[in-house]
C-alpha cells in the first residue's frame, strides 16, 4: 500500500503590516520673547521596537531644528523628543523583523512670549518580514512524483549599523555664527570582505550662518568612504539604506574674525537589510501504484527581489514671488517620496521637496516651499507585477530670484524592488485503496493526442518507464490519437 511522506518548509513573506499617525508634542523655551517662527525642520525615526505575537511597540526620536526671530536678530535651537507608538497584526510574531518609514505629515507651532510649543504630526508605515511554515509532500513508499525547482526567501534579518562622517570644510564666507547645520547621504556602492563592509557614498552639508549683516546658506558636497563591521551579519544578498541623524559643526571663532574653514562630524545610521535565498524542490502532482489521493492543495507566497537602482536627478523649478520681497536664502531643506509606480525597465518616482525661503525686511520673513517632483530612474529586472518602493535625499538645493523664485535641485533617489511569487503544494492527503489484482494482465488502451505520458502514467497506476517498455515510439506529448499496450503488474 503506497504511503505518503510530509515535511515542513519555512519561508519568508515581505509585508506591508499598515500604516499609524502619532504625535510628538514638544516645549521649547529661550532666553528672549520670540517675536516671529521662522522655519522648523524636522526627522523622525524610529530606533527600537518589540515584537510579540499580533503587536509590536516601537520608540523613536524626532530631531528639531527651530528658527526664529527674537526682534533683534534670527536665532536657532536645536531640540529632541522621543515618540511611542505600537501596531496590531496578526502576522506578526516575536521573530518578526520590522522596517520602518516615518513622515512628518503636519507641524504646528503655538508661541507666548518666550516659549514655543512644537506638536508634530507623523505618518508611520511598517513592513514585517513574517516567517511562515508549512507541511508539503515530498513522496513516499510506492509514490509516483512530479517535482519542481522553486525559489523561496528563506531567512530575513533587519539590522541598524551606525557610522560617522568627520570631514573638514570651508564656507565662502567668513562665518560670525552658525544658525543651522543640515546633512544627507546617499550610499551608491558597497562591498563585503573579511567581516567588513566597505562603503562609498555622497554626502551634503548645508551650513546656514551669520556673516556681518547677511544670512547665507553654502551647500558643501563631499564623497565618503566608510567601513562597517558586520562580524556578526550572514551576508547573503544585502539592501542598504542610509540616513543621517546628527550633525555637529565644531567651529573656531577667532576674535580678529575672517573664519571660513570648519569641522562636522555627521552621525548617519545604516539600515542593513539581509536575506537569503534558496533552490527548494516541490511536489507539485503525485498519485499511487495500487491506489488514489485526494490532494489537500494550498498556495503559499514568498518575495523575491526584482531589481535596485541608485541615480542623481537635477531639475529646476519655476515658483511665484509675492510681494516686493528680496531673498536671503533657503533653509530646512528635505524631501519625501510619495508615490513610486513600476513599469518595464523603470520606475516613475513622485515626491515632494520642502524649504523654508527667508527673505529680508524690517523683519525676517518666512515662506514654506512645497515643490513637487517626478522622475523617471530605470531598473533592471523591474517588471509591472513588482513592488518598488524609493528614498530620496537632497544633494543640492539653490534658490534664486528669476522673475520670481527658481529651484535648482539636485536628488539622490534610490530604489528598490521586490515581488510577491505564489506557488501550489501538496499539504495533506486523502488517500482512496483498490485492489489492483483486479485489472487484467494485459490490456490495450487509447490514449488521446495531446496528453502527457505523466498523465497517461498517472490514470493507469504506472510509471512512464514501464509505459514506454511496451510503447517506446511514444511522444510527450501525444502527438495523435494511439493505442498502447498495458502489462499491469500483479
Amino acid at each position: 500500500m503506497s504511503n505518503v511522506q510530509f515535511q515542513n518548509v519555512n519561508y519568508v513573506t515581505k509585508k506591508f503590516i499598515g500604516k499609524m499617525q502619532t504625535t510628538v508634542s514638544i516645549r521649547i523655551s529661550v532666553k528672549k520673547e520670540i517675536a516671529q517662527v521662522l522655519s522648523v525642520g524636522s526627522e523622525s525615526y524610529v530606533l527600537s521596537y518589540e515584537a510579540t505575537n499580533k503587536s509590536a511597540n516601537f520608540y523613536g526620536k524626532t530631531n528639531i531644528r527651530f528658527l526664529y526671530d527674537d526682534g533683534t536678530g534670527v536665532v536657532s535651537s536645536n531640540y529632541n523628543a522621543d515618540f511611542t507608538a505600537d501596531v496590531q497584526s496578526d502576522l506578526l510574531t516575536s521573530n518578526s523583523k520590522l522596517i520602518f518609514d516615518v513622515v512628518t505629515v503636519d507641524t504646528k507651532v503655538d508661541t507666548s512670549a518666550n516659549t514655543a510649543i512644537l506638536t508634530i504630526l507623523l505618518e508611520i508605515g511598517v513592513w514585517a518580514y513574517v516567517t511562515q511554515t508549512i507541511s508539503c509532500l515530498v513522496g513516499g513508499e510506492d509514490i509516483f512524483t512530479k517535482t519542481q525547482q522553486i525559489e523561496l526567501l528563506k531567512s530575513a534579518d533587519v539590522v541598524d549599523l551606525s557610522f560617522v562622517l568627520d570631514e573638514e570644510l570651508s564656507s565662502t564666507q567668513p562665518i560670525d555664527a552658525v544658525l543651522l547645520a543640515e546633512s544627507s547621504v546617499c550610499v551608491t556602492d558597497h562591498q563585503v570582505s573579511d567581516g567588513a563592509l566597505r562603503l562609498k557614498g555622497d554626502a551634503t552639508v548645508r551650513l546656514t550662518y551669520v556673516s556681518g549683516d547677511n544670512i547665507l546658506t553654502d551647500t558643501l558636497p563631499f564623497a565618503f568612504e566608510r567601513e562597517v563591521d558586520i562580524a556578526n551579519i550572514a551576508c547573503d544578498q544585502l539592501q542598504l539604506t542610509a540616513t543621517a541623524r546628527t550633525t555637529k559643526v565644531r567651529l573656531d571663532i577667532s576674535p580678529e574674525g575672517g573664519n571660513t574653514t570648519f569641522a562636522v562630524d555627521v552621525t548617519c545610521n545604516l539600515q542593513v537589510e539581509n536575506t537569503s535565498v534558496e533552490v527548494v524542490e516541490i511536489v507539485t502532482d503525485a498519485y499511487g501504484s495500487d491506489c488514489d489521493f485526494i490532494w489537500e492543495k494550498q498556495q503559499i507566497t514568498t518575495t523575491l527581489a526584482c531589481g535596485n537602482a541608485h541615480d542623481e536627478r537635477n531639475f529646476v523649478a519655476n515658483l511665484p514671488l509675492e510681494g516686493n520681497k528680496t531673498l536671503r536664502t533657503a533653509v530646512n531643506v528635505s524631501a519625501i517620496v510619495t508615490k513610486c509606480v513600476p513599469n518595464v525597465g523603470y520606475a516613475t518616482v513622485d515626491g515632494i521637496v520642502y524649504a523654508t525661503a527667508l527673505y529680508k525686511g524690517e523683519q525676517t520673513e518666512s515662506e514654506v516651499l512645497e515643490i513637487p517632483f517626478s522622475q523617471k530612474i530605470e531598473v533592471d529586472y523591474l517588471q509591472t507585477d513588482c513592488n518598488p518602493t524609493a528614498t530620496v535625499t537632497v544633494k543640492d538645493f539653490r534658490l534664486e530670484e528669476k522673475s520670481g523664485l527658481s529651484a535648482d535641485v539636485t536628488l539622490c533617489i534610490c530604489t528598490r524592488s521586490s515581488r510577491d511569487v505564489t506557488y501550489t503544494v501538496i499539504a495533506n492527503a486523502e488517500k482512496i485503496a483498490f485492489d489492483k489484482k483486479l485489472l487484467p494482465a494485459m490490456e490495450v488502451c487509447l490514449a488521446r493526442k495531446g496528453e502527457t505520458l505523466w498523465e497517461l502514467a498517472k490514470n493507469l497506476h504506472m510509471s512512464t518507464e514501464d509505459i514506454l517498455a511496451t510503447n517506446g515510439e511514444l511522444t510527450d506529448p501525444l502527438s495523435a490519437d494511439t493505442r498502447i499496450v498495458i502489462f499491469n503488474h500483479i
